[in-house]
């Protein structure tokens, strides 16, 4: 029997209880597991997706998982390999880590790269967010508030950090059949980044979407495919669901998928006419925010970022 709870258990998020059983963990500002989550309840088994960037907000994670389900959780879910999604997969360690065949790949590549990197250049990311957070930039205050916190993270992490590896791994989609409910863990290759992955309830009508959904948030472009990430867009309208968990920001609903494809078709657009223009790529990392989505949050320096991207792409 699934438990209620009226109160976050961490600093690092907050648990929406989205059905008996299913619940969303949601980012907060300034907390440590970045990524929004997910934790549902089988029956004799429980699944937490994406235990997000630090071992420290996982074990929040995990806690929360126990009180809610009455039991540790039995997998963890990977949607893809980006670290906010991945590092606090060591915390579980009486789980299975699930993903994909191509997401493990991924992990132990660009993965293993990204923690070498991070190994290297924290403490400057930190000193960095720092002199903006006291900046007399309102802009410069605002983004350090998100990314300030981030990196914060990253740093006091790396000592202990040990990037665990899936021992499960499937290609197109692996079913978890419940006593309560079934899950289905569905794989969407080339949208966000190389191969993801979401999470399915068809009985509740509930969709984890990862990172293929960001919501009220600029999404990060760099490592994936616009025009694929249209069409996963696509397929995850196509399963018709109620409730929308993205990967960053609150819950949706379905008009949110619709309004992350305005932002890629508005930013391609955008770059096209830069180059049609004979303009370079820091024109088009400088053209304004479209009005649809000056109040997103990540603007900087997701929105230069993608710019820069679909830019030179189209140049190609």
């Amino acid at each position: 029997m699934t438990r209620r709870i009226s109160k976050p258990l961490s600093k690092h998020f907050r648990l929406k209880q989205l059905a008996d059983g299913v619940y969303a963990s949601i980012h907060i500002d300034g907390g440590w597991l970045v990524c929004n989550a997910g934790i549902v309840d089988l029956g004799k088994q429980t699944l937490v997706f994406d235990p997000g960037l630090t071992p420290k907000a996982a074990c929040d994670l995990r806690a929360a998982a126990i009180a809610l389900t009455g039991r540790a959780p039995s997998h963890v879910l990977n949607s893809h390999y980006h670290n906010d999604h991945i590092r606090g997969n060591q915390v579980f360690t009486d789980a299975a880590v699930v993903s994909t065949t191509h997401t493990r790949e991924l992990i132990t590549t660009k993965g293993q790269a990204e923690l070498e990197a991070d190994r290297k250049y924290a403490p400057e990311r930190v000193a960095a967010w720092e002199a903006f957070a006291q900046s007399e930039d309102k802009e410069k205050r605002k983004i350090a508030a998100f990314f300030l916190p981030y990196w914060q993270g990253i740093l006091a992490s790396l000592s202990e950090i040990k990037l665990r590896l899936p021992e499960l791994t499937f290609r197109d989609q692996l079913t978890f059949h419940g006593i309560e409910r079934t899950a289905q863990f569905i794989e969407v290759s080339g949208g966000h980044t190389e191969n993801d992955c979401v999470l399915f309830l068809p009985q509740e009508s509930v969709l984890f979407c990862g990172d293929l959904l960001f919501v009220q948030s600029h999404p990060y472009l760099g490592d994936g495919d616009p025009e694929t990430l249209l069409s996963s867009l696509d397929h995850l309208e196509s399963l018709r669901a109620k409730v929308y968990v993205p990967g960053h920001g609150p819950l949706g609903k379905r008009k949110d998928l619709d309004k992350m494809r305005l932002y890629i078709r508005t930013l391609m657009q955008q770059a096209h006419n830069v180059i049609a223009e004979g303009g370079t790529v820091e024109d088009a990392a400088a053209q304004p925010i479209p009005e649809s989505f000056v109040d997103w949050i990540l603007f900087q320096p997701f929105y230069e970022d993608n710019m820069r991207f679909l830019y030179s792409r189209l140049v190609k």
